[in-house]
């Protein structure tokens, strides 16, 4: 009976040693995990509306998140904060210690001034961020009439085709290098666009990318000007463009 209580002893000590040693050595896996994985360096890549720290700050924003492998499966597999103009973010390992940021930008085209706010919408006229700030390279699109005006709902406007020539517009300008400060669409979808004291009447006809191209020509002239470049029928086969100086 003692030889047989004496084994059961041993037994239940070298059971406890083997649980000892595994809690010892999951606790030396976490403390691994916590020290090896912790974040020292965030490469940003793809952003242009936020800055590299601001979207660092938004992203690594407490301190289980300052663990690359936890960031990496928080924004793979769980629900995450929105980020204003931001579609998706995606984050990969470039080491323990390393991540690299991916952000996926939505594709703003614009925005409307409404009571004191502007609001930012996409190609397909959605809003996606009510703010008080002009952010830089997104221009102030002015003339359009719309019902009504909320945050991640369509501009309610009468004709949805304008979004595609708000798209084409703000794209060409884009390529051509202006930064108007407003474009301007009057009630038959006229384009002007406004530069200080000059304006560009592009009209509501074709030929709209050439009547671009010609004024990206015409640029450097605008200084200290006021008054409108009539380029209405301006096209490839009749270049006319006429001046009317304001007063």
């Amino acid at each position: 009976m003692r030889v047989r209580r004496k084994k059961k002893k041993e037994r239940q000590g070298r059971g406890f040693l083997a649980a000892a040693a595994v809690v010892l050595a999951l606790l030396l896996a976490g403390l691994l995990a916590v020290t090896l994985f912790q974040i020292r360096e965030a490469e940003v890549t793809g952003n242009s509306f936020y800055t590299e720290q601001e979207i660092r700050d938004r992203v690594i924003s407490d301190r289980w998140s300052s663990n690359s492998l936890y960031l990496y499966l928080k924004y793979k597999y769980m629900e995450t904060e929105e980020i204003p103009f931001v579609d998706k973010i995606e984050i990969s390992l470039q080491g323990p210690g390393k991540v690299r940021i991916r952000v996926y930008e939505k594709s703003i085209v614009g925005y409307v001034a409404y009571m004191g706010s502007n609001f930012y919408f996409d190609q397909d006229g959605v809003v996606v961020e009510c703010s008080s700030e002009v952010k830089a390279g997104v221009p102030c699109i002015s003339g359009l009439k719309f019902s009504s005006l909320a945050l991640y709902q369509k501009l309610a406007v009468q004709d949805d085709s304008i979004f595609s020539r708000i798209l084409t517009i703000t794209q060409l300008v884009k390529k051509y290098e202006l930064s108007p400060d407003r474009i301007e669409f009057s009630e038959d979808l006229s384009l002007t666009l406004y530069f200080g004291q000059v304006r560009a009447a592009l009209g509501n006809s074709g030929s709209l990318e050439e009547k671009v191209g010609r004024l990206h020509d015409l640029y450097p002239d605008l200084e200290g000007r006021s008054g409108v470049f009539h380029m209405e029928n301006y096209t490839d086969d009749s270049k006319f463009i006429s001046f009317e100086q304001d007063g």
